[in-house]
């Protein structure tokens, strides 16, 4: 008889664990299906941001980026999605960390606040307490001597020291460093159509970044099947 019980109750224990499970499951599903409409942008934690917002942003962006030329849109509205990530990771940062930040401009457009709005927020973080680990460095190092501004004869080794030393060098890694930390955190979500979606941190110029911190490239659950937004060129 005794046996019999523990049978009984070694099997509800099983069913409890397996509803669960499939609790969880279900769970994850939603949220998938959540992260997945087409007429979104990106995701960030419990924020998105739509095809329209960012329709909106590249128009404004293109009257600014006096520049920008017929065509230019799809990169425009790249720049865009980066900027609307960027600007809502930096803020999270800033709280997990008890920064205060400053109180944003008005500027003449919502692209030109937002643009100032970030560049304030990166500023404000304490990022120079951050010593830039080998890994980092190596990245710099690599993508530097494919770009061209550095010397692939001159061994890693003996230029670790003078980029770590760099103070532009240093402060591009903090960066990348905080943004791929918080955009996992958030479960930064991006269309497919912006993807592979990077910011660059840290530049050579027309020679291209020579470090980006990756958005979104581990979820694929946002679908692309949305057809492409007009844009303003004027």
């Amino acid at each position: 008889m005794r046996e019999w019980r523990r049978k009984r109750l070694s099997l509800e224990d099983s069913v409890r664990r397996l509803t669960a499970a499939a609790g969880i499951a279900v769970a994850l599903l939603a949220l998938t299906a959540c992260r997945s409409n087409p007429s979104v942008a990106a995701y960030v934690g419990d924020q998105s941001f739509t095809e329209d917002k960012v329709t909106t942003l590249t128009e404004q962006a293109a009257k600014v980026q006096e520049t920008a030329q017929p065509g230019d849109d799809a990169a425009i509205r790249t720049h865009v999605v980066q900027l609307l990530i960027y600007n809502t990771l930096c803020k999270r940062i800033a709280a997990e960390k008890g920064v205060k930040l400053p109180a944003a401009e008005a500027r003449p457009s919502e692209y030109e606040t937002l643009s100032q709005e970030t560049q304030a927020c990166v500023q404000a973080l304490p990022l120079d307490q951050m010593k830039p680990s080998d890994e980092d460095l190596r990245k710099v190092y690599d993508n530097g001597v494919k770009a061209g501004v550095l010397d692939g004869k001159q061994p890693f080794e003996q230029t670790k020291a003078e980029l770590a030393g760099n103070p532009q060098v240093a402060g591009a890694i903090a960066v990348y460093r905080v943004l791929t930390e918080a955009a996992k955190a958030a479960d930064v979500t991006v269309n497919p159509r912006y993807r592979p979606l990077d910011l660059p941190v840290l530049t050579a110029g027309e020679r291209g970044p020579v470090l980006s911190a990756p958005f979104g490239i581990q979820d694929s659950a946002v679908s692309d099947s949305v057809q492409e937004p007009a844009v303003s060129s004027s």
